[in-house]
């Protein structure tokens, strides 16, 4: 499919979004009605994280008040607001800190089950809107190809176990000459976007970053 039908066919799509979910003119956390979806108060509640982990998952803020609650509305509750204000965190830390002319940028898959419930994958949503602001290339690359359990209702030990070998890559993509920006939501032991990442590593991807939304404890 050539670049420009994509890109057609995205306008169409963020059009039918922004008709079935318009956008919110006021604070979605506190009603302020002084804004667009987030107001400054807000905003400046989130506990950003400045370092970088040992583990190199470089997470936006810590899974709690302000940031949970958007996560929480756009992933349950169709809140596509919610979702431009998170893509817009991942694309201030992006255009801040990496080179992205040189990456294309891809996320971390549902399953057809899953994402049939329920209705669309947030991770997917959010790489898409990055990708038509900041002009990088997405690109379809992982499959998860098994069911799994809900990492959230396990303990550490069991969520690697449960993601184990639970992804692949896209038949057709030679994953070889690039450079990726992998997206999630909430990472809390790091054993999904590391599954992915191990992955990613053995078919010799030549750099990967790998950014959340969010990083959790157990």
């Amino acid at each position: 499919m050539g670049k420009t039908i994509k890109r057609i066919i995205s306008t169409l799509w963020e059009g039918l979004i922004e008709v079935l979910y318009p956008r919110e003119n006021y604070c979605i956390i506190c009603k302020d009605d002084d804004c667009f979806g987030l107001c400054n108060t807000c905003r400046k509640s989130i506990k950003v994280i400045n370092e970088v982990y040992q583990d190199e998952v470089i997470s936006y803020g810590y899974y709690g008040g302000v940031l949970k609650d958007l996560i929480l509305k756009f992933k349950y509750k169709n809140n596509f607001t919610a979702g431009d204000i998170l893509a817009g965190f991942l694309e201030e830390y992006i255009s801040k800190n990496i080179r992205y002319e040189e990456y294309i940028i891809t996320y971390i898959p549902l399953s057809k089950k899953s994402k049939k419930n329920r209705g669309f994958n947030q991770c997917e949503y959010i790489a898409k809107k990055i990708s038509r602001d900041l002009s990088i290339e997405v690109l379809d690359v992982l499959v998860k190809q098994k069911e799994t359990k809900e990492q959230k209702k396990l303990k550490r030990d069991e969520r690697y176990e449960n993601i184990k070998d639970a992804f692949s890559i896209k038949k057709g993509i030679k994953v070889k000459k690039y450079k990726i920006i992998l997206i999630d939501d909430v990472t809390t032991t790091g054993a999904t976007i590391h599954e992915a990442y191990k992955l990613l590593k053995k078919f010799e991807v030549k750099d990967i970053k790998l950014l959340t939304l969010a990083k959790s404890h157990i």
